[in-house]
Parts: structure tokens; C-alpha cells; sequence
């Protein structure tokens, strides 16, 4: 079977890819980098969550931004940053990276668009690996 080349798996699974390089952002002042996540927060009954709205300036460390929602989605997220951002200034020029994992509000045409209206740019994190945003995702563990 080897001879002929039938030792090889039939399955839909892909070969390999490359791993995706570590993000490295370096921020050097405030609202330079800033880092954002969604969580869960258990709601008032067994089985009811909210989604609280993060984000927070990677350099000083400050929360700019909290919100808690019934629901994750796009929309929300899209106008949670707009209200951000003009709440602290930032606009095309201060040329700000947000950082974030790969969830469905993160990766959203409808953010994106926000975000290139702001004139911010978007960072992600590696799939599957939770410490590329350790910022967010410490500041949830110690609230």
C-alpha cells in the first residue's frame, strides 16, 4: 500500500497550516493599543446570562468603556464603540490598534465598518488561544 501511495487519510480534514504569528503591539502612550472582550455575567435566575462590553487602554491600564447587554451581537458592539470613542477622543489621528479574540461581534462587517469610520485599526488574536488577549481577559477574572 505504501508502494502505491494508499496510506494516505480520505477524510475532509485539511492539511496543516502554518502557524499564525504571535500579535505583537507595543503601545508607548494612551490610546494607542486598547484591548476589548465580551464575557458572561449570571443573571438573576439559573440559566440567565448578560453580556458585559469591555474595553480597556492597554497602557494605563484604565477601563474606557463598560456596558452590559441581554444580548451579543454586532449592532450592539458597533455602537458601544462609537460611544467609546467619542467619549475619549479618539479619532483618525490618534491612530489607535483595538486588539481582540476571534468571536462573531469581534469579526463582524458591521464593527469593521465602524471601525475604519473612526479611523481605527483591528487586531486579533491566534484561534483557539486564550492568552493573546490577556489583558481583557485578566481584568474579567479579577471583576
Amino acid at each position: 500500500m505504501r508502494q502505491e501511495g494508499l496510506l494516505n487519510h480520505r477524510g475532509r480534514a485539511r492539511s496543516p497550516r502554518e502557524p499564525r504569528p504571535v500579535p505583537v503591539l507595543e503601545a508607548t502612550g494612551i490610546h494607542q493599543v486598547l484591548a476589548w472582550d465580551i464575557t458572561l455575567l449570571p443573571g438573576p435566575a439559573k440559566g440567565q446570562f448578560f453580556y458585559l462590553y469591555m474595553v480597556l487602554d492597554v497602557w494605563s491600564r484604565r477601563i474606557l468603556g463598560v456596558e452590559v447587554h441581554e444580548r451579543e451581537c454586532s449592532e450592539l458592539a458597533s455602537a458601544f464603540f462609537d460611544r467609546v470613542c467619542r467619549d475619549e477622543g479618539i479619532s483618525k489621528e490618534t491612530a489607535a490598534v483595538v486588539h481582540s479574540d476571534n468571536g462573531a461581534p469581534m469579526r463582524s462587517f458591521t464593527l469593521a465598518a465602524k471601525m475604519a469610520e473612526l479611523g481605527v485599526s483591528l487586531s486579533f488574536s491566534r484561534p483557539r488561544v486564550s492568552n493573546d488577549n490577556a489583558y481583557a481577559e485578566s481584568w474579567f477574572r479579577t471583576m
